[in-house]
């Protein structure tokens, strides 16, 4: 343990005393611009919601919550454990484990009726204890709490640590032993009992205790007089949760099927297990060092009947001096939590469907290189996971370190609301949610942000890279398909047409991708993400090459699709490649196509502006407006400004050969840009409209002056409107080619009404319009 005041991780800043979310903190750490649309969508930005199961109720409780899962804190008399969150599987049955595929070590599984127990009703997701002079107070935090009596709790305390004194058989038996229990704390939601022993294991009493629980926090909370038991010095506990069973009022234990009311899993190697789903104080979980689950330690036990083996000294003489300290690390990798803004209700899905995981609260993974300092800002990378994979998929890897340590950038890995989301809808709202969080937690530079993926995460990245490009200053993909699903050009992806990046490709003007494919790719197969950076002119797909982008497209040839991931995402090039990952909100050149069936609006996920392009509108949402052919709509907007005294830098065809994996030699085709030439500064700004009904610019951001004589040159195959936000003078008027034309002028800009075809339009105001 580590004392309390060491801590890097900065808990504080998401949540005070009582739970409740601070306002605004985070924004250094977040995307910022002096004028104009915000990089990314508004939950970005968002403040923190209201989290009932993270609030301190009852006065009793003061600590703000660790988030921080398989830790434990002393603070200010109280102690706070941190449990996973969806770890609550039970014993592993069928002897088959957890794997890297796999979100479960355990096999049992929920009973069906889904209004009781939501599939995760047994899930903890803290514990605590308040010692005071006349009583103790322990607080369990459920993950799901859909009706009172729903779940049985029980703490098991060893008080003199010795396991022969005591029963091992507890009143409320789950039906594994608890050797060494001299007291013990039943819940049950709407009861509790403490019973103690003597050293023979006779039953000395058992006694009822106030129970309160809270609904909408999902909190037990438990009262025990000191004259009922009276903890002091160092008592070893044993924390277990299941479903209490309302016509024995025990633990119901699982049976080889679940029905309505019975939970089922039962197998081969444990053909009759016991009635623990969760076991609490587990800080030897593999998850943050191996592509492994969070119940991985805890399954076996459970299979063996060893819940003991998770038992926790819990040293109430610090306690009671208020002595702190805690487990957390300040660097390195840990699993965190964060409350979501979504309500989509409670528990899991339990037929597998999406969003897979409902609650509020949501998990994700987080690398803090060795060299992290608060107060001193690191770069952020998003390292997205694969299809069927889960937040912990990078945890422990040698691509961690390449992307994460060696470039001391802080990395985050969302779960994003389960694992086949493609990044669309709740999972792509997942992963700004958590990067929000991350930026409240720790400092991070605004401007040095790279994204990355491996297979779905791939697709993530050409995704969100493309739709966001203002928020990255580097893009890195392996073996990702372009589209949701496989991509074989010219037909559409099979996840949908509406779900392929390369609709929207001209976005990556500024910034570079570094892509990864296997020659021998049974899942994505090679021609998509070769249509995608080479293009495949041949059936009407252009690519990086075609738009004349920096890319760099990389052909493993031996390896198929999970070679490199066998291998630890040993991809070395991608250090250099991502390097500091500087962005430039404000480019000279700015193209931008904005196609609305890639949205969500319900979601707030309207991905219509970048950089100092926004407000874009189709002129029409027909199918091919815009695109040709079937495709979905799309309004493109190619913008060049003239104020900044640059031109577009050459760019320069070149191959490379290299190795990755340790020993697998790839090809490499790519395009470089050399120095941007320098022009001649105009107050002037160049724009080509593709089904264009709206957009605006942002002429502060563009280096264009309201105040003077302001030039626009436009190509539109349509009519349309171009607002220039900026502040222009009084009596400004607008010409067309030389001759006057009506413009709206308001405080907050100018509105240019764009014909089709080629024009020059003047603007003219104060001393330039007289």
């Amino acid at each position: 343990m580590v004392a309390l005041s060491t801590i890097a991780l900065g808990q504080p800043a998401a949540a005070t005393g009582d739970g409740k979310p601070r306002q605004g903190a985070g924004s250094a750490s977040l995307p910022s611009v002096t004028s104009g649309a915000r990089p990314g969508p508004d939950v970005l930005y968002a403040p923190p919601p209201r989290a009932p199961q993270l609030e301190n109720r009852d006065p009793r409780f003061r600590a703000a919550p660790l988030l921080v899962s398989g830790h434990e804190a002393y603070v200010g008399g109280e102690y706070v454990y941190q449990d996973h969150l969806y770890d609550d599987y039970g014993a592993d049955t069928d002897g088959q484990g957890g794997s890297s595929l796999s979100e479960r070590a355990g096999d049992i599984t929920y009973p069906t009726d889904a209004g009781r127990y939501g599939g995760n009703a047994a899930d903890l997701v803290e514990f605590r204890i308040a010692p005071e002079r006349d009583r103790v107070s322990y607080r369990f935090t459920l993950n799901t709490l859909l009706q009172a009596d729903s779940t049985i709790l029980t703490v098991a305390f060893d008080t003199d640590r010795d396991a022969v004194t005591g029963t091992a058989t507890l009143p409320r038996d789950p039906g594994a032993p608890f050797p060494g229990t001299d007291e013990v704390l039943t819940v049950w939601g709407s009861g509790a009992e403490h019973s103690s022993f003597a050293s023979d294991g006779t039953l000395r009493a058992t006694r009822a205790v106030e129970v309160r629980t809270d609904l909408e926090a999902n909190q037990l909370t438990v009262t025990v007089p000191r004259d009922v038991s009276d903890p002091s010095g160092t008592w070893r506990a044993t924390l277990a949760t299941g479903l209490h069973d309302r016509a024995t009022g025990g633990w119901l234990r699982p049976q080889p099927a679940a029905t309505a009311d019975t939970p089922g899993g039962a197998g081969p190697l444990a053909p009759a297990p016991n009635g623990i789903f969760n076991l609490g104080f587990r800080f030897d979980e593999p998850v943050t060092g191996a592509n492994t689950p969070p119940d991985t330690a805890q399954a076996p036990a459970l299979t063996r009947d060893e819940p003991t083996r998770h038992a926790r000294d819990i040293d109430f003489a610090a306690l009671a001096a208020r002595r702190d300290r805690t487990t957390v690390p300040a660097t390195g990798t840990t699993i965190r939590i964060f409350p979501s803004r979504l309500q989509l209700g409670e528990g899991r899905d339990l037929d597998g469907g999406f969003p897979q995981y409902h609650g509020q609260l949501q998990p994700y993974s987080l690398y803090v290189p060795s060299g992290y300092r608060p107060g001193q800002p690191a770069g952020f990378t998003l390292a997205l996971h694969s299809l069927g994979q889960q937040h912990w998929q990078y945890n422990g890897s040698t691509g961690i370190q390449q992307i994460g340590e060696a470039r001391q950038d802080i990395v985050a890995t969302s779960l994003s609301r389960g694992p086949d989301g493609w990044y669309q809808h709740e999972a792509e709202y997942d992963v700004f949610e958590m990067w929000n969080d991350v930026a409240r937690h720790f400092s991070l530079d605004r401007d040095r942000t790279a994204i990355s993926g491996y297979s779905m995460g791939g697709y993530a990245t050409y995704r969100l890279g493309t739709l966001y490009p203002d928020l990255f200053g580097r893009a890195f993909t392996a073996v990702g398909p372009p589209g949701d699903g496989i991509w074989v050009p010219p037909a559409a992806p099979t996840g949908g047409v509406e779900t392929l990046s390369n609709l929207w490709l001209e976005n990556a003007r500024n910034l570079p991708y570094l892509n990864v494919a296997a020659g021998a790719d049974e899942l994505v197969p090679i021609v998509g993400p070769r249509a995608q950076n080479l293009g495949a002119p041949e059936v009407g797909v252009g690519g990086f090459e075609q738009l004349g982008y920096r890319y760099r497209f990389v052909v493993v040839p031996a390896a198929e699709h999970f070679t490199l991931a066998v291998r630890g995402y040993d991809i070395p090039i991608a250090t250099q490649f991502l390097g500091e990952s500087r962005v430039d909100r404000n480019p000279h050149h700015v193209s931008f196509g904005y196609v609305p069936a890639a949205d969500d609006a319900a979601l707030g996920l309207v991905h219509d502006h970048a950089y100092w392009v926004s407000g874009v509108r189709p002129g029409s949402t027909a199918p091919g407006a815009g695109t040709g052919g079937s495709l979905p709509a799309k309004a493109l907007v190619d913008a060049f400004s003239h104020g900044f005294g640059r031109g577009d830098a050459p760019s320069t065809p070149g191959t490379g050969a290299g190795v990755v994996g340790g020993a697998l030699p790839y090809t490499e085709v790519n395009r470089s840009w050399g120095p941007e030439p320098e022009r001649p500064v105009a107050n002037r700004l160049d724009l080509r409209l593709t089904n264009v009904g709206s957009a605006s610019i942002d002429l502060a951001r563009a280096r264009l002056d309201p105040e003077r004589e302001l030039t626009v040159v436009t190509t539109a195959d349509r009519d349309g409107t171009v607002r220039l936000a900026g502040h222009f003078p009084d009596g400004t008027r607008v010409l067309r080619d030389g001759r006057p034309v009506e413009a709206i002028v308001d405080r907050t800009g100018l509105v240019l009404p764009v014909v089709a075809g080629e024009h020059t339009y003047t603007v003219q105001g104060g001393s330039a319009g007289r």
